[in-house]
């Protein structure tokens, strides 16, 4: 099996990984299976897809596909010539992708090494192929993500995710409570980016939670992104959600990491909440 990461590439996914983004090189877009007429006829068999032709701008956040639109074989067939953005998931089981997907993360975790194997609780595949100037909206993501151009180009704008200027722990809280547009994007805040020119070839590594968003060239764009959810993620995503109820209820709650103790106590009354649910549902169950 060839390698799709260069070997050269380990010191670079190390010392950043989950800390700051970076780019780095693949040959994954040799590979003549992202032409756009396999993705057709992958689209006829993936079990989940997000697709939709709506004109988004940077502030709109994930919207729901406007009704009436073509199918999804026709919306990428057609994507040269309409705006469209089509998510092709679930693909770790295909038959044909499926074991690209396999070899890709792989490699990531063999070249973070550690740090990334001991912490992984699930790995998923996406591929993104959208539209010749389309945009992708500014939003954040619960994973980590390593993104891999295939075909066409795009600028990708990050943000800080550490920068709570930005990104507020009230977007968090609301995020981690279900609302997937609770970042918002600031306008001002744009000369804050920082703007990657994507090619077939490159990668991107966001860290979780990283502000970004895209804007295609004049090409239609392929990519596939690798998302890994962690356990250490887990448990804040587990101590936003508290806080958010602790500020419904007139409260200032600290930040995750300000205070370890504190943490602590959060992550225990979580878990303490999480077993009398479920103590009480064999209760039900028992009685019935």
């Amino acid at each position: 099996m060839s390698k799709i990461l260069a070997a050269s590439q380990h010191e670079l996914f190390v010392e950043n990984f989950n800390k700051s983004c970076f780019m780095f090189e693949h040959s994954l877009h040799h590979n003549s299976l992202f032409d756009l007429t396999n993705l057709i006829e992958l689209s006829k068999r993936v079990p989940d897809a997000f697709y939709s032709t709506t004109d988004d701008s940077v502030e709109d956040g994930w919207r729901h596909p406007d009704s009436g639109q073509r199918s999804l074989p026709e919306t990428i067939a057609t994507i040269g010539e309409s705006n469209s953005l089509v998510l092709l998931k679930g693909l770790a089981h295909d038959p044909e992708f499926g074991p690209i997907f396999c070899d890709v993360l792989r490699e990531v975790e063999d070249t973070v090494g550690e740090i990334l194997r001991s912490d992984i609780a699930e790995a998923r595949a996406t591929l993104v192929i959208s539209s010749p100037r389309r945009v992708t909206p500014y939003h954040i993501d619960a994973e980590v993500n390593f993104l891999l151009q295939l075909r066409g180009e795009k600028i990708v704008n990050i943000f800080d995710p550490t920068d709570r200027t930005l990104l507020t722990d009230l977007e968090l809280e609301a995020f981690y409570a279900g609302d997937v547009n609770a970042a918002k994007y600031k306008k001002e805040r744009q000369p804050d980016a920082r703007v990657f020119d994507f090619v077939p070839g490159t990668g991107l590594h966001l860290p979780i939670l990283a502000p970004h968003w895209t804007l295609n060239g004049d090409t239609v764009s392929v990519a596939i992104s690798i998302n890994c959810s962690l356990h250490s993620n887990a448990r804040t995503a587990k101590i936003y959600k508290l806080n958010g109820k602790l500020r419904n209820r007139g409260l200032v709650p600290l930040s995750p990491g300000v205070s370890p103790w504190r943490d602590r106590v959060k992550l225990a009354v979580v878990e303490g909440l999480v077993s009398s649910r479920r103590k009480a549902a064999r209760q039900r169950v028992k009685r019935s």
